[in-house]
């Protein structure tokens, strides 16, 4: 009985002994996962593009106020996009607005793209404006007798940043420029204002941006 009894001890202390190194193995195996994705996480997790500037092209074609007001001009608002991140940064095609004095003369057209990761791209939309609704615009006349047409171009870029080939997150980004033509004199300035979202901020960059986020401003003057 006493031999019996020694037995059966040793035999539970033998199966917990076990049981204590499966325990310790699969702690083991999970720290290790953990510390996996935490370093997958940091290395490969998205950052939201920076808009490093905003170079404005604006040339006057045409200007005329006798015998009846004409203009023919074109605002071209290009972005340079820098994806700080280890995932490629994709954005779709985008219309953005252009509008004197608050009315729509034009639209600005991103076409689809892509930025890779650890890269600096300049994304060139396509700006049309129609000169004809300028000029028959009630505050056309008063502004060229000033020497001075202010115009408001609005550019999307929007789209989503992959991690790992499999997870997409959203970035939008906004850039507002205020530009003023000085017909006189061939010239013209820009005040631009970029704004980033990323994950669910940039969900509304369909239906127009809230008023937070990262902003910055960037200011030209051309001849």
């Amino acid at each position: 009985m006493a031999e019996e009894a020694k037995k059966g001890k040793k035999g539970f202390l033998a199966r917990r002994k076990a049981h204590c190194t499966a325990c310790c193995v699969a702690l083991a195996v999970l720290l290790i996962l953990g510390a996996l994705a935490l370093a997958f996480y940091f290395r490969y997790r998205p950052r939201p593009p920076r808009v490093v500037a905003t170079p404005v092209d604006v040339s006057i074609d045409e200007f005329a106020l006798l015998p009846h007001p004409s203009l023919r001009v074109s605002v071209g608002v290009h972005v340079v996009v820098a994806n700080p991140s280890n995932s490629p940064f994709r954005y779709g095609a985008s219309v953005g607005a252009v509008t004197y004095h608050g009315a729509p003369v034009g639209q600005t057209l991103v076409p689809a793209g892509e930025i890779g990761g650890r890269s600096t791209a300049r994304v060139e939309p396509a700006t049309v404006v129609d000169g004809v609704k300028v000029a028959e615009n009630p505050h056309f006349a008063s502004d060229a007798v000033a020497g001075v047409l202010p115009f408001v171009a609005v550019v999307r870029v929007v789209g989503k940043a992959l991690v790992l080939r499999a997870f997409e997150v959203p970035v939008a980004v906004e850039v507002v420029c205020f530009v003023r033509m000085y017909v006189f004199h061939g010239e013209s300035s820009s005040r631009c204002a970029s704004t980033v979202r990323a994950g669910a901020r940039a969900a509304a960059a369909g239906e127009g941006f809230p008023a937070a986020g990262y902003a910055h401003e960037h200011e030209h003057e051309h001849e």
